[in-house]
């Protein structure tokens, strides 16, 4: 600190200094200017002139002697209302009087002026009216630069400079072996015991009796590798539990992916079972009709006792055939009619299960799913493989409709009747931000074989199947949709009704 207070002293010293300097100089410049000016005007009063340009010349030549450094000499002269140059030492172009020179003429007092110019070119500037002998006002002006003043304001900076360097150097020097001797020791000390920590040798410490503050610092620094030490282990236990819990995780993905490939192998053998029970139903119905209306015919036709018994025999014999396969369209239909299994379901834990069986999907699409029930339990009387399969179904629907970003809401409220019923029916709505089904395709989607999938991406079978299955469980389903803005199918299931609703039956022989 003394030494910074002592070479500030003595800069700000040099410094007043050269400013003194520097105007005593442009003091003296100044006042041999004034006095060029003056000697001039006394050399040219009352001057013809004829006489003007030649005493011009020779008073300029002792001027110079007495001011080197002079730069231009003016003389003006007035002439009624113009002023003129009668004549000057410069060969620049003429110049226009300064507003200082005009005042000076006016009053008729002599006077001296510094005029700034650009890049430090500074001017010293003395006017002495003159009267020439035919009595015409004018005026001298001489003008110096301030050139050598600008060289010893170079002259004093460069020693400030100078001195400037040679402090800095020392004032380096004096704290450098400082340092050495008291700080750097300390600080590579504690340096080379954060190197060797880095290394891995986690139990290495600082010395604590280091001098000064840097005692305090390895105290701190100490503190600071423990609490590090502290840290890595519990880092570490916590990555070694967190790995566990990504391979416990792991195995119980694989566990669903599993089951989800599994139940979509059963979903899809559904599918083919209830297209084929359907066509099946459709084929025995179709060839009911036209059979039984053949065995009434033959029945008239062996009522007629006028044809020959050859012809009665066979007419016998084709009315056994026809009855024998009535028969067997019968019992078709008895096996497409058999009742299933059913029993009390809550279709929270279906919808659990759903989750469960899709929630990889959901979770590698970023997709939300959403879940909301009005009541702690929602029970029908059903089915549990089928509802699975029709919720599964509906869900699959939409996670196909979904690209992008998205959601999937399920809202289940219970109503004390469902429109154009008397039965209370649990009310489920399956909702997705999906890109919705043209108008002119939702009459059709329930249709089988009918989708609006591209080729090879559905079979057209899931909504006939799902409408199918709801039907068997005595509710109706519906869907609502806009494109780009989502779909809803709405269901309506009995509250625990203990009776299925079975399919109208076929007519047949």
């Amino acid at each position: 600190m003394t030494i910074l207070v002592s070479t500030a002293v003595v800069w700000i010293s040099d410094k007043f200094s050269t400013l003194s300097s520097v105007k005593a100089l442009e003091d003296e410049i100044g006042s041999r200017t004034t006095m060029a000016a003056q000697r001039l005007a006394a050399d040219l009063h009352h001057a013809a002139l004829e006489d003007i340009d030649y005493l011009f010349r020779r008073s300029l030549n002792k001027i110079r002697e007495l001011v080197p450094n002079i730069t231009r000499v003016d003389v003006y002269v007035k002439d009624g209302e113009q002023l003129k140059l009668l004549t000057t030492n410069s060969i620049a172009d003429e110049r226009a009087p300064e507003d200082f020179e005009l005042t000076a003429l006016k009053s008729g007092i002599p006077d001296t002026y510094i005029i700034e110019e650009d890049e430090g070119q500074n001017r010293i500037v003395a006017v002495k009216p003159v009267h020439l002998l035919n009595g015409k006002p004018g005026f001298v002006t001489v003008i110096s630069s301030l050139k050598p003043v600008n060289d010893l304001l170079v002259i004093h900076s460069r020693i400030q400079l100078y001195k400037l360097f040679a402090t800095i150097l020392l004032l380096v020097l004096g704290i450098t072996l400082l340092f050495r001797n008291t700080v750097y020791r300390s600080v590579y000390h504690l340096i080379g015991t954060m190197h060797l920590f880095q290394a891995g040798k986690t139990t290495v410490r600082a010395q604590v009796n280091l001098p000064g503050e840097f005692g305090e610092l390895a105290q701190h620094l100490n503190q600071m590798l423990n609490e590090i030490s502290q840290f890595h282990a519990n880092m570490k236990s916590q990555i070694q539990d967190a790995t566990e819990a990504l391979a416990k995780r792991n195995q119980e993905l694989e566990s669903l992916n599993l089951m989800l490939i599994q139940t979509q192998k059963r979903l899809t053998q559904s599918e083919r079972l209830a297209l084929i029970g359907q066509l099946t139903a459709t084929f025995a119905h179709e060839i009911g009709s036209p059979l039984s209306a053949v065995s009434t015919h033959l029945q008239i036709l062996l009522e007629n006792s006028g044809l020959p018994p050859a012809m009665l025999q066979r007419l016998k014999l084709a009315d056994t055939e026809i009855n024998r396969v009535c028969t067997i369209v019968e019992n078709l239909l008895a096996d497409i009619r058999r009742p299933d299994y059913r029993t009390r379901v809550d279709l929270i834990e279906i919808f659990e299960k759903v989750g469960h069986l899709l929630g990889p999907t959901f979770q590698a699409r970023a997709l939300r799913f959403d879940f909301q029930c009005d009541d702690p339990t929602a029970l029908v009387y059903g089915n549990p493989d089928e509802l699975q399969q029709l919720f599964l179904n509906l869900f699959n629907n939409s996670l196909d409709a979904i690209t992008g970003e998205g959601w999937v809401r399920v809202l289940i409220a219970r109503q004390t009747r469902m429109p154009d019923e008397t039965h209370a029916f649990w009310r489920v709505d399956i909702q997705d931000s999906g890109s919705g089904i043209p108008n002119d395709k939702l009459e059709h989607i329930f249709e089988p074989f009918f989708t609006t999938k591209e080729f090879g991406k559905g079979t057209g079978l899931g909504l006939a199947v799902s409408r199918e299955i709801v039907r068997r469980h005595g509710g109706r389903i519906s869907v609502e949709s806009r494109l780009m803005q989502g779909t809803t199918f709405m269901l309506w299931l009995p509250v625990s009704v203990e009776t299925a609703v079975e399919p109208a039956r076929q007519e047949n022989c």
